[in-house]
């Protein structure tokens, strides 16, 4: 299709559509004695026009092929030049073929005929006289809704875009949960790696009665423990949920610490009666450094541990060679700051 007749053919039908939609029964408010225009014929032919210049927008949100057709007048007049109505048919082309037992008899190709190129050069015009017609009707169309289509289209740009800038911001959160995914299961998999040798490691320090060794009773710890549930939480569930076993209890305060946000935490074992009769291994959140902290229990009344915390994580302990497991979650501890808690 040629630009210039798409234009005459959208200047043609925004000035009779804009008349029509003058005349419509949207254009009408009726009162208690009489019937009031809303818009004059000047601004609804204006508005016809403006309707017809946004078909092509319209045409390309539907998707349609007719955008494909339309070239520039130069264009459009050499593809004309190269397709002529008629070429003059050959004479039949005699080729002879090899002879041999099953060909011996001339082929002959059967020329182009000017019949066959006429019946499609007739076909092309047709379809090109369908899609100025379609072009027309949807530019009457636009131009009789006049406002309406403008709104229209202007409300399917905003959603659509809004739609984009969705997808996108929906595309970037599914990302970086993916990664936070990623991250946890690799944290996760380092800690079940370093968790019996951060063990073995803090277990050298301690004394054992028994003579076992800190390779074996590491071993003899760590068997103690199910395996990790919580990637965020590595701790949870794994010590009996119970702060208090066996006459032996874990308690946590805190107090205010040099950088904002972080509490100074005071971890505490302590016997209820008498005095603990074994070491003690606590075991922290595995983002610090040492997640794994040996203290030495035998005869005191309690042992503590200090580390600043940016947020709340389970507690777990062991003592009395395995025999006790204590477990204390700080984020359901109410005394602590909401905020701590949450984190």
């Amino acid at each position: 299709m040629d630009l210039s007749y798409i234009t005459l053919i959208m200047l043609f039908t925004g000035i009779l559509g804009g008349v029509v939609n003058y005349y419509s029964d949207a254009n009408k408010q009726t009162g208690n004695e009489s019937t009031v225009k809303l818009r004059s014929k000047g601004v609804c032919i204006l508005f016809g026009i403006a309707a017809t210049i946004l078909v092509p927008l319209f045409l390309k949100f539907a998707e349609s092929k007719l955008l494909d057709g339309i070239r520039l007048h130069d264009k459009a007049s050499q593809s004309e030049q190269k397709s002529p109505v008629g070429i003059k048919a050959k004479p039949a082309a005699h080729v002879m073929s090899k002879s041999d037992s099953l060909q011996s008899k001339p082929q002959i190709k059967e020329p182009i005929t000017a019949k066959q190129d006429q019946s499609k050069s007739t076909s092309e015009e047709n379809s090109l006289a369908s899609d100025y017609l379609i072009w027309t009707a949807y530019c009457l169309l636009a131009a009789c809704a006049g406002m309406r289509f403008i709104d229209l289209l202007m409300s399917r740009v905003i959603s659509k875009e809004y739609i984009k800038q969705a997808e996108t911001t929906i595309n970037e959160q599914n990302k970086e949960i993916k990664d936070l995914k990623k991250e946890s299961v690799i944290a996760e998999n380092n800690y079940k790696v370093s968790e019996p040798l951060q063990l073995q490691m803090a277990s050298q320090a301690s004394v054992l009665k028994s003579g076992i060794s800190t390779g074996e009773q590491s071993k003899m710890l760590l068997s103690q423990l199910p395996p990790i549930t919580h990637a965020n939480d590595p701790q949870k569930g794994r010590f009996g949920g119970k702060n208090n076993v066996n006459g032996k209890t874990l308690s946590v305060d805190y107090d205010s610490y040099i950088i904002p946000g972080f509490l100074n935490l005071t971890i505490k074992v302590s016997a209820d009666e008498g005095e603990l009769t074994s070491d003690v291994y606590l075991f922290l959140h595995n983002s610090f450094a040492r997640s794994i902290i040996h203290l030495e229990g035998y005869g005191k009344k309690e042992v503590e541990y200090k580390i600043p915390s940016y947020g709340a994580f389970t507690i777990g302990a062991i003592l009395d060679n395995g025999d006790t497991l204590l477990e204390l979650d700080i984020a359901e501890l109410k005394n602590f700051p909401e905020s701590f808690r949450n984190r």
